[in-house]
């Protein structure tokens, strides 16, 4: 599907990413823990046998560098035997096997951004079909109990040991974070493109599935992000009063749904101020400190329990979880490692953006935000880097917002080799939306 197109191969990849949980509970084998790194790894071998376009490659530029830092630390510790050889592997796969969809989002043009914001609509609104199926008739008609489903099993603290719906994705918090981190691009693509009427609908229905997976997941950080977008929402001014309106009648019938129904109502729950100072201090502090002073250089690739399989759990050497994913990062990759993946989220979420006033603009403000909030919670949780298939549209969304945007087109000349304009083009493989901007 990549080497057709990549938006093709992109959308294929999400399809696996979305439907990979269920799969995975009810294939009793050890491969399908891979479904989605074989997935991703036909996205990347198709990108790899087509190569970039020049566009493309001028504005994942200054994302190359990083993408060499962060994959370069992590397979110099595949050398260092800490852990055993498998667990290792695992612990670079949840290191370094998504990095590339940092390149991937960088490179994509507004059109294809376009592509996949519906594509995800559509997802999206499968996910909430299945949810809803499992809302009435129960989990166990999806999920057969397995050491695999552990998760899902425990996950009963919803409106009187009730459980939290996890629909096709591996349990309940990969499901709110995946709708969550789609709804940057959707939003964008309802408010900012013009489109036919029906592709509005499928996108406007695919923002209110999203909203209601991400209380039927029922995580209270994802909530918290939620409400936090919303308001942001409000203060962007890109919006027209139209579609203020649209997503405040949305809003509200989303937030009657809600308020009848006490099963998406988990996120209550904060307003116990003692639990949230626990919760908090639990998550960024305890252990944090002991385990930077005992392993600064981290336990080893796999060391810091990153989402390692029921079968290989017990072959970690000196086990220790903190459920802090800047801990979980420290624990496998050390303190420097930490200060690099601190480093670039500092460099693509701190600093002024230069982002371009063709349309793709108020999306990626939407997206900063929502990375912006992910990456300070992460502090309180688990799974930023490594969570299917959320982690991979989070990368994305950061290489997107992080790309350059295309120069004049004197500049443009310049950076993909071309001569003077009263010259054809020297360099073969140019691609031919290139030409017809240069050349028209």
């Amino acid at each position: 599907m990549t080497r057709r197109s990549l938006i093709a191969g992109l959308r294929a990849a999400m399809a696996v990413g979305y439907v990979y949980g269920i799969l995975r509970a009810n294939v009793p084998e050890i491969a399908s823990h891979f479904i989605f790194d074989f997935a991703a790894g036909g996205l990347y071998s198709g990108i790899w046998l087509s190569g970039f376009s020049p566009q493309q490659k001028f504005r994942i530029a200054k994302l190359q560098g990083w993408m060499i830092v962060l994959l370069g630390w992590p397979l110099l510790l595949l050398f260092v035997p800490i852990q055993s050889t498998f667990i290792q592997l695992v612990g670079l796969r949840g290191a370094v096997w998504f990095l590339p969809f940092l390149l991937i989002g960088g490179g994509l043009s507004e059109d294809e951004i376009y592509g996949l914001a519906v594509w995800l609509a559509v997802l999206n609104l499968f996910a909430l079909g299945f949810a809803s199926a499992e809302y009435l008739w129960g989990l166990a008609w999806f999920f057969p109990h397995s050491s695999v489903t552990d998760i899902i099993d425990v996950s009963r603290d919803v409106a009187g040991n009730s459980f939290r719906i996890p629909s096709s994705f591996a349990n309940p918090a990969s499901y709110s974070s995946t709708m969550n981190y789609a709804l940057p691009l959707l939003v964008w693509a309802w408010v900012s493109r013009s489109q036919s009427a029906f592709l509005r609908c499928v996108v406007l229905f695919g923002v209110a599935a999203g909203c209601i997976g991400v209380f039927l997941g029922a995580s209270r950080s994802q909530a918290i992000i939620l409400v936090l977008f919303a308001g942001f929402l409000l203060t962007v001014r890109k919006i027209t009063l139209s579609g203020i309106m649209g997503l405040a009648i949305l809003a509200l019938g989303i937030g009657y749904v809600v308020a009848q129904n006490p099963r998406l109502q988990r996120f209550t729950s904060l307003r116990d101020t003692n639990y949230v100072q626990r919760r908090i201090s639990l998550s960024a502090n305890y252990g944090f400190i002991d385990a930077a002073a005992q392993y600064p250089m981290g336990n080893g690739l796999g060391g810091g329990g990153t989402s390692l399989p029921y079968f290989l759990r017990s072959e970690v050497d000196a086990p220790l979880v903190i459920e802090n994913e800047y801990g979980r990062i420290m624990l496998e990759l050390g303190i420097p490692g930490l200060c690099m993946w601190l480093g670039f989220l500092i460099w693509a979420l701190g600093r002024k953006p230069i982002w371009p006033n063709d349309g793709s603009e108020f999306g990626k403000q939407l997206a900063w935000f929502i990375c912006l909030l992910e990456a300070c919670l992460a502090v309180t949780g688990i799974g930023l880097f490594t969570a299917i298939p959320g982690s991979a549209i989070f990368f994305l969304l950061l290489g997107w917002i992080s790309s350059r945007p295309l120069p004049s087109r004197l500049l443009l000349e310049q950076a993909v080799g071309y001569g003077s304009t009263d010259q054809k083009p020297k360099r073969r493989g140019v691609a031919s939306a290139l030409d017809r901007e240069l050349w028209a």
